[in-house]
């Protein structure tokens, strides 16, 4: 069982960038979904997704409504935004009767609101900036499945090894405590590589995606959704500096989540730390599967926030919107949500969910029984209205995509710190975009 690669729901490249414009335009008219009566009833329903679902979960909808669920599945958010984008440019054609949205192509794809059923509020359901995310031109567009409030998985047995301090306190400590920030963590890495013979962490492309999240508006302004000029962008460059001078320092392994050598890595013992939003937690535990040691640090740089989360949305188009709109309420029900919890680890966005003993006592015996539910209840406690993350415009993810890509350059030894940035800029400029003031 297994959540298959939310990371990489990011990844978009250049081209994408450029097809950004072109997103959108169904034309389905938006507004409310039709009702679902007996009269409409279909024999089955369509949901476009990329993790693994519980089946009692799928089974429950088919027991209490009569309709078969059938998930056309992706091997990555990548291959589904990739559909989804093509289905919205060419008036629905191809798209499932619901679709899970990644955050950080949320925005790309709520270009045209009228592409998308506008979903009747359910009032607390979720973490209020949840909802807040999830409506567009004053309609909810989505309703949330989870959210990724960031914690960092470390190896205790080979930090220990390294000769620092290795227990949940002593790492917390390591990388800075209460006052953590990326700089203090980083230089732990350094320290740690010092005596050493694997990397500190297993991908720093990874950590500054993280980093990113916590801008309250790293590539695009508010205002007018245009991009800001990169060379001009001085709160990216420094934290790009900060990411890219730890590569060159030799701490990291360049191998991020998705790379084919991921899980050798963790098989190999290659590095210490990975930065893990909730739902990257199962993943590692399979990847890790009998390596010991591994534990969740509550401790994270500049007091926490969120990577990831995704939404199920109803397009307009769909010949079966009203019965649509019942499945994508049922797959996002508090119980639901413990459900998923238990299959792919994914750290719930649903008050009820949270509050669950299921979640916050269970014990999880990869991770040295630690109770993961509390961890990361913790964490986005700590975390507060930064969870939510900053502004994602339509360019949002592209835009990540190409500054990430200028670090693993420096993790593959291809640039200089300023080299890559250099890189970076050119390759921005490139695109040609009309950007902010």
């Amino acid at each position: 069982m297994r959540h298959r690669n939310a990371a990489l729901a990011a990844s978009l490249g250049l081209t994408a960038l450029l097809l950004t414009s072109c997103s959108g335009g169904g034309g389905g008219g938006g507004g409310a979904a039709e009702e679902a009566t007996e009269d409409n009833k279909p024999e089955k329903l369509t949901v476009a997704a990329w993790m693994d679902f519980p089946p009692e979960l799928l089974q429950s909808f088919e027991d209490e409504y009569g309709i078969e669920v059938v998930v056309n599945s992706f091997p990555d958010g990548a291959s589904a935004q990739t559909v989804l984008r093509n289905g919205l440019a060419s008036d629905g054609a191809g798209l499932s009767d619901v679709h899970l949205i990644e955050l950080d192509w949320w925005t790309e794809m709520m270009a045209v609101p009228e592409d998308w059923v506008e979903l009747p509020a359910i009032d607390d359901r979720w973490v209020d900036w949840k909802v807040t995310q999830a409506t567009v031109d004053g309609a909810i567009r989505g309703y949330g499945t989870d959210i990724g409030p960031l914690g960092i998985a470390f190896n205790q047995r080979m930090v220990d090894d390294a000769g620092l301090a290795s227990d949940l306190d002593g790492f917390s400590t390591l990388i800075g405590g209460d006052a953590a920030t990326w700089e203090t963590f980083l230089d732990a890495g350094r320290e740690y590589v010092d005596t050493s013979d694997n990397y500190f962490i297993d991908s720093l492309s990874s950590a500054f995606q993280a980093a990113i999240n916590l801008l309250p508006d790293a590539f695009e302004d508010p205002e007018s959704g245009k991009p800001y000029d990169m060379a001009g962008n001085t709160a990216v460059q420094e934290l790009f500096m900060t990411f890219a001078e730890a590569a060159d320092d030799g701490i990291s392994a360049g191998i991020p989540i998705g790379h084919a050598d991921w899980g050798a890595g963790f098989q190999n013992e290659q590095w210490a730390t990975v930065v893990t939003p909730a739902w990257m937690a199962g993943i590692i535990a399979e990847n890790a599967d009998g390596i010991d040691g591994w534990q969740v640090s509550g401790t994270f740089p500049d007091g926490g926030g969120n990577w990831g989360g995704s939404f199920f949305s109803v397009p307009s188009t769909g010949e079966n919107t009203g019965w649509a709109v019942k499945l994508a309420d049922h797959l996002t029900s508090a119980d639901a949500a413990v459900q998923w919890f238990h299959e792919t680890g994914q750290f719930p966005s649903q008050l009820e969910a949270i509050e669950n003993p299921d979640i916050a006592e269970t014990e999880n015996p990869f991770f040295g029984g630690q109770r993961l539910g509390q961890v990361y209840g913790d964490l986005a406690a700590a975390a507060g209205d930064a969870a939510a993350g900053g502004y994602r415009g339509e360019n949002f993810a592209g835009i990540q995509t190409l500054v990430t890509d200028g670090v693993r350059l420096v993790e593959a030894g291809s640039a200089s710190p300023e080299e890559a940035w250099a890189s970076v800029v050119s390759d921005f400029e490139a695109l040609g975009f009309d950007t902010a003031d």
